[in-house]
């Protein structure tokens, strides 16, 4: 441990999982509705956890081990999973504002219904993610790798209004999106409507569909 959060149930829960984890290789970190701010759990292996409904703002996870957690509905505001391993990890419902994924492994995570408006996702994997109703609003997701993502249904879009997606790697990613989105390195040229249709299936996305604004 880097540093223990403030809330005395938060470290007693860390404290209990850490003292078996080393002879229990089973052991999972049971942390849902506790409250791990002030915490650094950077490069902790932390698969499985479950902390679902937890308070992670400000956190730092960094190059942390998250696979298969679960952290549906967790507040994540302001965290810092940079270079972590998030692999098939439950977001549903969480809130992301300002949170830092850059060159994360997000293979296969759900983020339905999340709320990654301003989040750091640059160089991060997400190939194979499911973002239904996701709020990606002023994303970093440049340099992001995408592949065969589905990004909204037609009933369902995931909201990439003013997302930066220089440089992205979207093969065979599928869905439904509103736009306008910043194509170029610069931020400078957004694209919205056929044009953003055009522009996703040059890049070997030809089933993403844009929806229309709402007034």
């Amino acid at each position: 441990m880097i540093r223990w959060p403030g809330s005395p149930d938060a470290r007693a829960a860390l404290e209990e999982w850490l003292g078996v984890a080393s002879s229990d290789t089973a052991s999972y970190l049971a942390g849902d509705f506790l409250d791990f701010r002030g915490a650094d759990l950077s490069s902790l292996d932390l698969t499985g956890a479950y902390l679902a409904n937890s308070c992670l703002v400000g956190v730092r996870c960094e190059d942390a081990n998250l696979g298969d957690a679960n952290l549906n509905n967790a507040e994540l505001d302001g965290a810092d999973f940079s270079f972590s391993d998030l692999a098939k990890a439950d977001l549903v419902g969480c809130t992301a504002r300002n949170a830092r994924f850059s060159s994360a492994r997000l293979f296969s995570v759900q983020f339905d219904e999340a709320v990654l408006e301003g989040a750091d996702l640059s160089h991060a994997i997400l190939n194979s993610a499911k973002l239904y109703r996701t709020d990606l609003r002023a994303a970093d997701l440049r340099f992001s790798s995408l592949r065969w993502c589905t990004l909204g249904g037609a009933n369902m879009p995931a909201v990439l209004s003013g997302a930066r997606m220089f440089g992205c790697q979207l093969e065979g990613a599928k869905g439904t999106v509103v736009g306008p989105v910043f194509v170029d390195q610069a931020a400078t040229r957004s694209l919205d409507g056929a044009e953003l249709e055009a522009w996703f299936s040059a890049q070997d996305a030809q089933d993403i569909r844009v929806a229309p604004r709402s007034p």
